[in-house]
């Protein structure tokens, strides 16, 4: 179900809200009463069975959250980590669930898996994989639709044979990077030997310098250092201050296949944008987030109307109207602007980047109410976090056609 944007005025679903915030509160108010249970478990003089009292009470709220315990961060004491990990979809739960957390002496809580140092790392790697990552270092490159890729190699060939070696190298990026920076900036993670010039090559006198392994204490700087390459390349201001008129679209065509109804833009012909990357990373069913396309904050979503019974009541004659018309509301609040869009079979759709997602959204939902757009139509993003979120342009506007996100 959507959680940041819940329409207050759906019965159904304040009623299942209420249901998932009962299970929240009663999940706090068991850790505070366990809490001291839990550190004699850290202890090693506890009973409690935390895993088990944890996926009874924790898993409760959602089969699919994740949990990892640790020591604190910014003082004494331990934390808890409480993720969906692969589910992005329910980042927005997960951020509600913490925002309810008691304040509890001693205890923090955290919705990624957090930073560690080396030798913390090579605990956890061991642990998770049975991997030693003693002799183990690193490559990186800027990769596709602005992401970072990551090579890992070792000396031993056979830390490297089978699927263990990149399991080792998954969970190596993951501790070293935190979980966030894993999920929102990290691309192609490979293994491989890691080898010197042949013995031939070197006595022809012609072998080139291979290009250089770095030790895996620089991981964390290095990626950061290649982030922010990323963003100086990407416009200084936000999309509403540069677009203009003549800026140049790019543009596609597709060849979707026909059925009933459509998820997401499963039915667009044309396609145009003037962030060609943004729009790639967008329809390639990838892991999104907008801030690898925007320094400012933006976020990127879209409009989707249904045309199957045209426009007949609207007062826009066709899609180019609509795009003039949210400029027009959104650009002199400073709110964001269209940044392209397309055409599908049954559905318009016009791309955003706002730069405030709550008034904007308001500002777009006024506008096309007055403009009498069809009552299947909606606001929804691009965001893996916010896949599951979406917002009617009315009160009483249907739900759109959602992908499913139940575990198979």
């Amino acid at each position: 179900m959507r959680w940041r944007f819940l329409d207050k005025n759906n019965r159904a679903e304040v009623a299942e809200r209420e249901i998932i915030i009962q299970k929240i509160e009663a999940w706090w108010r068991g850790f505070a009463k366990r809490a001291d249970d839990i550190v004699a478990v850290f202890n090693g003089n506890g009973d409690l069975d935390l895993p088990a009292w944890v996926e009874e009470h924790l898993q409760s709220i959602d089969p699919d959250l994740m949990w990892e315990f640790g020591p604190a961060i910014r003082g004494t004491g331990h934390r808890l980590v409480i993720t969906p990990e692969c589910d992005h979809h329910l980042r927005p739960l997960v951020q509600s669930i913490l925002a309810k957390a008691p304040d509890l002496n001693g205890w923090e809580f955290y919705e990624h898996r957090l930073v560690e140092d080396i030798e913390s790392a090579q605990s956890t790697v061991e642990a998770r994989t049975g991997c030693n990552l003693s002799e183990m270092k690193f490559r990186a490159s800027l990769g596709e639709l602005n992401r970072i890729d990551l090579r890992f190699g070792s000396p031993s060939k056979s830390q490297i044979k089978d699927q263990s070696a990149f399991n080792a190298a998954f969970v190596a990026a993951e501790t070293l990077l935190g979980e966030k920076v894993l999920n929102d900036w990290i691309g192609v993670i490979d293994v491989s030997p890691i080898q010197g010039p042949s013995t031939l090559t070197s006595l022809l006198g012609f072998a080139r310098k291979p290009p250089q392994w770095i030790s895996l204490e620089r991981l964390y700087d290095t990626v950061n250092s290649l982030i922010g390459s990323i963003h100086d390349q990407l416009p200084p201001g936000p999309h509403y201050e540069w677009i203009t008129d003549d800026t140049p679209m790019t543009l596609w065509e597709l060849k979707p296949e026909t059925a009933d109804d459509y998820v997401e833009q499963g039915d667009l012909i044309i396609g145009k944008s003037a962030n060609p990357t943004m729009w790639t990373t967008a329809h390639r069913h990838e892991l999104f987030c907008s801030d690898r396309f925007s320094r400012c904050h933006e976020t990127f979503c879209y409009v989707k109307i249904d045309g199957s019974d045209g426009f007949d009541e609207a007062e826009f004659a066709d899609k180019s109207e609509v795009e003039d018309a949210l400029d027009e509301v959104l650009k002199p609040q400073k709110l964001g602007c269209q940044i392209g869009g397309g055409t599908g079979l049954r559905y318009a759709y016009i791309d955003l980047a706002l730069t405030d997602v709550n008034q904007g959204i308001e500002a777009i939902k006024q506008r096309l109410r007055s403009g009498k757009v069809p009552k299947r139509s909606w606001i929804l993003f691009y965001d893996s976090d916010l896949a599951a979120e979406w917002i009617g342009i009315y009160d009483d506007s249907p739900p759109p056609p959602l992908k499913s996100f139940e575990t198979a």
